[in-house]
C-alpha cells in the first residue's frame, strides 16, 4: 500500500466483478466518506468494464480508511485490491499528447494520400482524350 502520498484522495479499485457499476462502487465506499467522483475504466469498442475503478473521496484520511477497510476483501466472488492512484505527472500528460497529436498527423498524411489518389483517379477515368490503340 503506497502511503507516502499524504494529499491524495484517490483510490484504485482493481478485479472489480464487469457487472459492478457507480452505483456499487458507491455503496462500497459511502460509508468511508464522502465521495466526489467515480470513474470506472471501460473498454471503448464495447463500453463493458475493464474491472476497475478510480473512486476520489473528499480527504485522504477517508481514502485510507477505504482502503484499510477494502483492501484483499472479496466482493462479488473477488478479491479486490485498492491502494491510493498514483497520480500522473506533467511529463507523462505531455508525452500521451505528442503521441496523440503524432497519431493524427499520421491519419492526415494517410488521408490526404487517398484523397490524392481518388482525385488522380477520377481525372484519369473521366478524360475525354483517351487514346486507346484499337
Amino acid at each position: 500500500m503506497n502511503t507516502k502520498d499524504n494529499t491524495n484522495s484517490t483510490v484504485y479499485i482493481s478485479n472489480l466483478s464487469y457487472e459492478r457499476d457507480r452505483n456499487g462502487l458507491r455503496s462500497m465506499f459511502a460509508q468511508y466518506g464522502e465521495i466526489k467522483n467515480i470513474k470506472i475504466v471501460v473498454e471503448p469498442a464495447t463500453n463493458q468494464s475493464r474491472g476497475m475503478a478510480f473512486v476520489e473521496m473528499a480527504n485522504p484520511s477517508q481514502a485510507k480508511n477505504a482502503i484499510n477497510a477494502l483492501n484483499q476483501k472479496i466482493v462479488d466472488g473477488r478479491t479486490v485490491k485498492v491502494n491510493f492512484a498514483i497520480p500522473l505527472k506533467a511529463s507523462s500528460i505531455s508525452k500521451i499528447n505528442e503521441k496523440r497529436d503524432e497519431k493524427k498527423k499520421d491519419l492526415s498524411y494517410v488521408t490526404t494520400q487517398m484523397a490524392k489518389k481518388a482525385r488522380n483517379d477520377a481525372k484519369r477515368n473521366s478524360n475525354p482524350f483517351d487514346f486507346k490503340k484499337k
